[in-house]
């Protein structure tokens, strides 16, 4: 059982190193438009997971990936965050 769910991504570079599987992405804080926030993985290539971009000012966006998730194998890291902070939501079980 995880102690820090959800995980929040506040700096560019930050890591959660551990295999996961990611249920949700919100992102939150004060924006100004274009700014963007992304996440990826720490396997190999460093793929894609989630990606963000602000049209205005107050961004709360996410995305919920179902009952599954996706796979993070190694674990994540912020790539990109202009502003706000990013919650990662982990499977539990």
């Amino acid at each position: 059982m995880l102690s820090g769910n959800p995980i929040v991504l506040t700096t560019v570079d930050q890591e959660y190193k551990t295999n996961c599987r990611i249920i949700a992405f919100v992102w939150e804080g004060a924006t100004t438009a274009a700014d963007v926030a992304e996440v990826v993985g720490r396997s190999a290539g460093g793929p894609l997971l989630w990606a963000g971009r602000t049209p205005d000012t107050q961004t709360y966006q996410g995305v919920s990936l179902g009952p599954y998730g996706i796979t993070a194998p190694r674990g994540f890291r912020c790539s990109q965050l202009s502003a706000g902070r990013v919650l990662v939501y982990l499977r539990e079980d």
